[in-house]
């Protein structure tokens, strides 16, 4: 069930006129107040939506919730474009060249065989290349992540730069699920001694990242 491109735009723009008329001064006083702090709350709220409809399998919810998602980025853009920051059709201009850049593999050497694991170690090279430095590469990696995220990511740009953060030899062997049953058990455990795990986790993990950077001062 595809859609052509003359239905998609269509529906694109009917949809950021929508969004317009609740911005506008005969719109909804609600969305005329909203500014994109007041907002923040929102994305995050549906981004977990999105994740628990993928999680159930249920795409008639994903539909609605992915338009929720869709309706926060359409209106934080327009509160950016009343303040001639960017517009829409800026974040779409960013993105596709984006995507362009960051695979040269299909849109450049298309004769170039490559696995997926290629793929993310040159993705790796490229976010390291646009850095000033491999201090700013380390540096540059969202506060707001939780800290496993964080972590996961600290990790892979460690590598980048060549430096190993742990041994983690041991799990080599270990499947998925027996890592997945690890972390639980350390969770267990954290919780039995009423260690909050995430906060603790997450001033261990940023220890680390400037014991990193403190490497290039």
């Amino acid at each position: 069930m595809k859609s052509t491109n003359i239905q998609i735009e269509k529906n694109f723009i009917d949809l950021i006129n929508t969004v317009g008329k609740l911005r506008s001064d005969q719109g909804c006083p609600w969305d005329l107040e909203q500014t994109s702090e007041s907002l923040s709350q929102y994305i995050l709220q549906e981004t977990y939506e999105v994740l628990e409809c993928i999680d159930n399998n249920d795409p008639e919810s994903l539909k609605d919730e992915l338009g929720d998602l869709l309706f926060q980025i359409l209106i934080q853009s327009l509160i950016r474009d009343e303040k001639n920051e960017f517009n829409i059709s800026d974040v779409m201009e960013s993105i596709n060249s984006k995507l362009i850049k960051r695979h040269p593999h299909v849109f450049k050497d298309t004769n170039n065989n490559i696995d997926s694991e290629k793929v993310i170690e040159n993705w790796g090279k490229m976010k390291k290349e646009e850095s000033k430095n491999d201090k700013s590469y380390i540096e540059n990696i969202t506060n707001t992540l939780p800290s496993l995220s964080f972590a996961y990511e600290l990790y892979r740009k460690s590598l980048d730069i060549n430096i190993e953060l742990g041994n983690t030899k041991k799990y080599d062997n270990f499947s998925s699920k027996q890592i997945i049953n690890t972390l639980f058990e350390l969770t267990s455990a954290a919780s039995k001694k009423n260690i909050d795990l995430e906060n603790e986790f997450r001033k261990y993990i940023k220890a680390k990242q400037l014991d990193i950077i403190k490497k290039y001062e």
